[in-house]
């Protein structure tokens, strides 16, 4: 005898059945993708910071400082850097560099004006977290 045997009822797919579930997943994955975007390009604007003169010169002074050494101790290290600082020939620099040693943290302020190639400081200071006091460095 030639039996056949009934077609097996017709099933949807997964993700027809559960599409609330596959919504909600896409979309935590693109916002997972678009806080991690967001976070890489912040980080890769503020590190390319490090490498401009104000930068530079501020963290200098501030390592050579007397006052900077016996507040917040050496090696002093820069941890993040806010701020912006115009590339141009006219250009204008403002900055605050988080930084901490191993007696304490506090950060560094710039303010200055490019002209004619050379920077100009109106502000470059460290101010302590511990006691709230400013150290110039200009």
């Amino acid at each position: 005898m030639n039996a056949s045997r009934p077609a097996a009822p017709y099933r949807k797919p997964w993700v027809q059945r559960h599409w609330i579930l596959t919504l909600l997943l896409a979309l935590g994955v693109l916002f997972t993708l678009s806080v991690a975007i967001g976070a890489w390009m912040t980080y890769s604007v503020m590190d390319s910071m490090r490498y401009t003169p104000p930068f530079i010169e501020a963290m200098e002074r501030a390592r050579a400082n007397p006052e900077v050494k016996a507040a917040l101790g050496e090696p002093l290290e820069d941890r993040f850097v806010l701020g912006a600082v115009e590339p141009k020939d006219q250009g204008v620099a403002k900055l605050f560099i988080f930084v901490q040693g191993p007696k304490g943290k506090g950060d560094v302020q710039i303010e200055g004006i490019r002209e004619q190639g050379a920077w100009r400081y109106s502000v470059m200071r460290v101010n302590l977290d511990k006691d709230r006091t400013s150290i110039d460095l200009l």
